[in-house]
């Protein structure tokens, strides 16, 4: 688990792993998927409401995202405590 920052909201990253929606950490209630390129697993592009294929982590933010027509959510920053993972 670490705090991350996806398209300037604040969330917490389950980076590699699928947490259900019960164990949401305090005050971060909504969950997503986050999908990551099919030529780089470390880099993250969508967020979405689930993921199969391409999974990247479970995230959950403090207040719900409006999911486009596509299903998705295109992420356009990215940057985690660790700072190892950003995209901008």
């Amino acid at each position: 688990m670490m705090k991350a920052c996806i398209n300037g909201m604040d969330c917490v990253l389950f980076y590699d792993e699928r947490i259900p929606p019960e164990k949401a950490p305090q005050g971060y209630p909504y969950m997503y998927h986050v999908r990551h390129d099919d030529n780089n697993w470390i880099c993250p592009i969508t967020i979405e409401r689930f993921v199969v294929v391409n999974f990247f982590g479970t995230v959950f933010m403090k207040e719900p995202i409006v999911i486009g027509e596509d299903n998705y959510l295109e992420i356009n920053q990215f940057k985690h405590e660790d700072m190892k993972f950003k995209i901008s």
